[in-house]
């Protein structure tokens, strides 16, 4: 699991339920939305979608804004060491 993964599973053990199916069903929505391909366009029918929009609109509007050219990857530790069988 990646540093990511990690945290948002932190921070949704510490949220209470509403809160974490709010915060869960927001990252479902934004991976829905950055897997749509260049110039199809979203299924409006979609209510989380709908619901969720601004929200995606102001994060995917927030990355562009960022300077990603010095982003590197954080370490992710060492792999976990197994024994052969």
């Amino acid at each position: 699991m990646t540093a990511v993964a990690e945290h948002l599973d932190r921070t949704l053990r510490s949220l209470s339920s509403d809160a974490a199916a709010s915060v869960e069903q927001l990252v479902w929505d934004v991976i829905k939305v950055v897997e749509i391909r260049p110039g199809q366009k979203l299924d409006q029918g979609d209510k989380a979608i709908r619901i969720h929009q601004a929200h995606i609109d102001e994060c995917l509007k927030q990355s562009a804004e960022l300077d990603w050219s010095d982003f590197e990857r954080p370490a992710q530790g060492e792999e976990q060491v197994r024994e052969d069988w």
